[in-house]
């Protein structure tokens, strides 16, 4: 499971952080009526994070909407504490070469699901302590259009 774990985490980092369309084989960015700045929608978004885009992969399971935000170091324990307070996010840890949370669900006021996580960037810092040190971390806020 923590492996699994660790590839989600290293997959929502990629997105995060990679610009579409890097290379001509990279994944055409479609977006979706609906699709937005999520945690500013729901007034739950810090000022210290940034909106990165919101994507839709409709050929994934479950047609997922897919906003990602960015948010520096020195602003990441902040974060963290806030989205664990607000929408139920699971705490990061360490686990192989960056910090990550598992994602967790979340309902809005008017009913709708969402899964949300955070990573940092790839790391050596291995202290909560030292999360100024890390430039960047990514969170991601996805939601489904279709069942599952």
């Amino acid at each position: 499971m923590k492996f699994a774990a660790c590839l989600f985490a290293i997959w929502s980092l990629c997105n995060a952080f990679a610009p579409p369309l890097m290379a001509a084989s990279a994944p055409i960015l479609v977006t979706a009526q609906g699709c937005g700045d999520f945690l500013a929608q729901m007034q739950k978004k810090p000022d210290h994070v940034e909106f990165a885009g919101c994507s839709y992969a409709p050929d994934r399971q479950g047609k997922p909407l897919e906003a990602t935000y960015r948010v520096s170091g020195r602003d990441a324990a902040a974060t963290e504490a806030y989205l664990i307070k607000t929408v139920g996010l699971n705490r990061l840890k360490r686990s192989c070469c960056l910090w990550d949370s598992p994602a967790s669900q979340f309902r809005d006021a008017m009913g709708r699901d969402f899964l949300i996580s955070m990573v940092s960037e790839e790391t050596m810092v291995n202290s909560r302590s030292e999360w100024h040190q890390i430039t960047v971390f990514g969170i991601t806020v996805e939601t489904f259009t279709e069942d599952m």
